[in-house]
């Protein structure tokens, strides 16, 4: 799994642009055996999903079956403040 958080100086189209060419030019993976996610929001928590992305991916030429809304739940961020809130100091 490939993924961009906004540290610092953020370009989502870069940060796609970057990862999609590491993975189908650098490392040789076909194209069209790639599925990729971008964040589908969640409502309980207020969160859109990031809209932006998926159009991105779609600009850069991921067919639009292969473009999955991932869930917070899954999200890295996510996972990592719930085990955040297991550690007591």
């Amino acid at each position: 799994m490939l993924g961009n958080w906004p540290f610092g100086d953020y370009f989502k189209k870069e940060a796609i642009d970057i990862a999609w060419t590491l993975l189908t030019e650098i490392y040789g993976l076909p194209k069209e055996r790639l599925y990729v996610t971008y964040f589908g929001g969640d409502e309980k928590q207020g969160l859109s999903p990031d809209l932006e992305a998926k159009e991105l991916l779609i600009q850069r030429g991921v067919p639009v079956n292969r473009i999955i809304p991932g869930n917070a739940k899954d999200n890295f961020w996510d996972v990592g403040y719930r085990l955040n809130q297991d550690i007591k100091v």
